[in-house]
């Protein structure tokens, strides 16, 4: 009990102090003060020991230390205007401070994989069900854990003299003198305490941890915040590729892609059946392991070429390499797709090495060899250097949207917010987003026009393969689909060798001594055609068979170090690694390996319906899946020599199998493109609408389609017992079982005590309830009493939610989509779901 005395007896009674508590501060405890500044926590943490990460194979932890975490502007920001108000009300009373109960406390952990926080004290209710796993899980994250080639920027927050609480020294990231980023291989002295720390993932992910600081001879260790910042800054920023967590980890893979409609690229019977597929006759596959020159150790070294691609028949395989000796990195005119009767082609050039630039006869002797494929001998030349961004400026872009979508204070988030259409159009994100649709469209009207596009770029792996990719979806509806997307970004950015390792900073390559680490070749312009293909999702929705969310997926899937898809810059790395070191190798593809069936039923875009003609061409080419599996063996295998097994385009028909009806006519101007919220504000949630966004558009449309598949099925079975609940609601009649029973019994129908309509069945008894026939603004119709205010309005990302709602909201998602799968008229089968 405080008394008038009790300041002048304080220090006796802390010397006299020594009890010790084994059972951390409740989130928003804020007993301890200025003069009494210790969570009397012992060394061994016996309680927060209790909140270790789940570790796989090979995973160890470098660091650990007890935190704070915080949602990116919400919790210390609502009542930092007070703070100065509220921290004069008694001291360190808690409801004084209740932003501070946002805050979770828990156990923070730096592995050679991740960085992990697992909370100690859940916030959630007890009264309620348990939190549901409806929102999207990693079966190798935990929800707030990120993967350390994620991590891109490190920020410091030193203590400025000694803070109150863990809130106070969060209030210390206002301050922008006590802010320090942490570079990769500097030496870095910090003076002082680290008070809390910001990390700015590659995702758009900001994470903000607090640390309350402690007397070392009661914990033993003096800055927690220090020890985990010393741990990112060693194990988020590797030197060599061979330190990624890909490396330890040893469990064994085992491919289930066997069956899908996925082509690797990994074969020259993959290329080969892409040459019939598009009716080129005019070009041949060529393989580096049967190219003599190209397996000399003195020769080999001169040339960077991929194990795989297609040159014009006119044209030796040992002239076009002493051609592309003159382009940079030897990419000289590669073939990638076909279109049209005529078979015009579309060919990816780099651009001549800067000491050949004087002289172009190279050039235009490799272009004229493209010339002779055509068969109105018509080319048309699409310089993209010129036109297109550079590396760099993708880079700058991404960096400026990134800190547009990653405020750090509710103070700068207003201050963007009042602004906000201004400052996105600084980022000029949209503009080079309109840029390469513009550039697209235009290389696709080339080929529908029967005239052969050469896209020319630098080094021909980096712009090219976005207006590339872009053209082909643009044209073919086969890469609109699922396996046809995956197949699409094997082709031009994994066998075409985009490098995915420079470009996304899964190796920061040291200069001077350490001193400085390039940054030069970072770009993510992985991430911008996504957000090409996502503009081209939202213009024609019914188009493509995936949904934004294997989008945003497939981004997060880039930092994930376990599947080797985008972890090399070419294939000649990824051979080296598996030679010399037991790296396993897994596509990213395999999405089983990642998800459970409830996440990936989400990938599918429940608009998407698959032409007549495209399900039989689908068949069919599942059929030479099939007899592929039986004569050459699985996707991905090696073809280390030519065998009787190796496809001769010449033997099959040579007409273009690719429909030209159903090509795609985008809007470009920027006005007609949006954000993509759902990727770039996912962890705002100041940003989140309960029960609106896409997402409720998105949940309705599969359930209505549901709807429609029972109705079809009630239609071609001549059963009406099985409508749909929502016809009867719609409608207001009455289900005929229900008339027969009660004009048998020649009154009302029987109703149970609560006044329940009952109905027979077979002579058993079942309840039904009644409903009234109104407009439904929730699941009434399908699910009962579910609604769906309390949904994210970026599900199935954002924060989850309690109660039962989401198990039946699953329930009812999973049956739809059982009946859609099941229905061949409204959706064909998904390699996915």
């Amino acid at each position: 009990m405080a008394t008038g005395g009790g300041s002048s007896e304080m220090p006796d009674h802390r010397k006299r102090n020594t009890f010790t508590s084994y059972v951390a501060p409740l989130p928003g405890d804020m007993r301890a003060t200025a003069d009494t500044n210790e969570w009397c926590l012992p060394s061994d943490l016996r309680d927060v020991h209790l909140a270790r990460p789940r570790l796989l194979q090979g995973e160890q932890i470098v660091a650990s230390a007890p935190a704070y975490m915080y949602s990116p502007i919400d919790p210390m920001d609502s009542g930092s205007g007070s703070g100065s108000s509220s921290n004069s009300n008694s001291g360190g009373n808690s409801e004084s401070n209740p932003p501070h109960k946002e805050a979770t406390f828990g156990l923070l952990s730096v592995t050679n994989f991740k960085l992990a926080f697992v909370p100690l004290h859940a916030r959630r209710p007890t009264a309620t069900a348990p939190l549901c796993d409806l929102y999207q899980e990693n079966l190798y994250l935990g929800r707030n854990d990120v993967t350390l080639n994620n991590i891109d920027q490190i920020y410091t927050i030193a203590e400025q003299g000694r803070a109150a609480s863990a809130l106070q020294a969060a209030r210390m990231a206002s301050n922008s003198s006590r802010r320090k980023k942490l570079e990769p291989f500097k030496q870095h002295t910090i003076n002082g305490r680290i008070a809390a720390l910001h990390i700015i993932c590659k995702n758009f992910r900001l994470l903000k941890f607090a640390f309350q600081q402690q007397d070392s001879k009661l914990s033993g260790v003096s800055d927690h915040g220090k020890l985990i910042a010393s741990a990112l800054v060693r194990f988020a920023y590797p030197m060599r590729h061979d330190l990624s967590f890909a490396y330890a980890y040893r469990e064994p893979y085992y491919s289930t892609l066997g069956a899908s409609g996925v082509s690797m690229y990994a074969t020259k019977n993959d290329w080969a059946r892409e040459l019939i597929r598009c009716g080129a006759t005019e070009w041949q596959v060529v393989s580096s392991n049967s190219v003599q020159l190209l397996q000399n150790p003195l020769q080999a070294g001169k040339y960077s070429v991929p194990p795989h691609f297609v040159i014009p028949k006119s044209c030796s395989v040992d002239r076009f390499l002493d051609l592309s000796r003159a382009f940079c990195d030897s990419r000289a005119a590669f073939w990638v797709y076909s279109y049209g009767s005529s078979a015009a082609s579309l060919v990816r050039l780099a651009e001549l090495q800067p000491a050949a630039q004087q002289d172009t006869k190279v050039e235009n002797i490799m272009l004229e060899l493209v010339r002779k494929c055509d068969e109105r001998k018509q080319l048309k030349l699409l310089q993209l250097t010129d036109r297109l961004p550079s590396t760099q400026d993708v880079l700058r872009a991404y960096q400026k949207l990134r800190r547009l979508c990653t405020p750090e204070t509710p103070e700068k988030f207003m201050l963007q917010d009042d602004k906000y259409l201004g400052l996105l159009e600084k980022t000029n994100w949209l503009f080079y987003v309109s840029l390469c649709l513009r550039y697209s469209s235009e290389a696709a009207a080339t080929l529908r026009s029967s005239t052969t596009c050469v896209l020319q770029e630098s080094n021909g792996r980096d712009l090219c393969c976005v207006i590339s990719s872009l053209t082909q979806l643009l044209l073919d509806p086969h890469f609109r689909s699922i396996d046809g997307f995956q197949s699409l970004v094997q082709k031009e950015w994994i066998a075409l060798e985009h490098p995915f390792q420079r470009r996304l900073g899964h190796v920061y390559s040291a200069t001077n001594g350490g001193e400085q680490v390039l940054e030069s070749e970072q770009s993510p312009v992985f991430l911008l055609f996504l957000d090409c293909v996502w503009q081209l999702l939202q213009q024609f929705p019914d188009e493509f068979e995936f949904s934004q969310t294997y989008l945003t997926t497939l981004w997060d899937a880039c930092f994930m170090p376990i599947f080797d898809t985008f972890q090399f810059d070419n294939q000649a790395q990824r051979v080296r690694a598996v030679k010399d070191s037991p790296l396993v190798l897994r596509p990213v593809w395999d999405w089983s390996e990642q998800f459970t069936d409830k996440d990936k039923m989400f990938f599918s875009n429940p608009l998407y319906q698959r032409q007549r003609n495209e399900a039989m061409s689908h068949s069919s080419s599942a059929g030479l899946q099939n007899r592929r599996s039986l004569a050459v063996g699985q996707p991905g295998m090696a073809a280390s020599t030519p065998s009787r097994n190796t496809i001769n385009p010449q033997l099959f028909a040579t007409h273009s199998s690719v429909p030209q009806d159903r090509y795609l006519l985008p809007a470009h101007r920027i006005f007609d493109l949006a954000v993509w919220d759902q990727c770039y504000y996912r962890w705002l949630p100041v940003l989140d609408i309960r029960g609106g966004g896409q997402a409720q558009v998105d949940l309705f449309h599969r359930l209505l389609l549901g709807n429609i598949a029972k109705v079809q099925r009630c239609l071609e079975l001549q059963n009406i017992d099985d409508l749909p609940d929502a016809y009867y609601e719609a409608t207001g009649e009455q289900r005929p079982n229900q008339q027969q029973t009660s004009s048998q019994d020649g009154g009302a129908p029987n109703v149970d005590q609560d006044g329940e309509p009952i109905e027979y069945v077979d002579g058993v008894e079942r309840r039904r309830k009644t409903k009234v026939a109104t407009p439904t603004n929730s699941l009434n119709s399908v699910g009962g009493s579910l609604q769906l205010a309390t949904l994210s309005s970026f599900f199935p990302f954002g924060n989850p939610i309690a109660g039962d709602a989401p198990h039946q909201l699953y329930d009812i998602l999973s049956s739809s989509t059982e009946l859609l799968l099941d229905t061949s008229s409204i959706l064909d089968r998904s390699s996915i779901v």
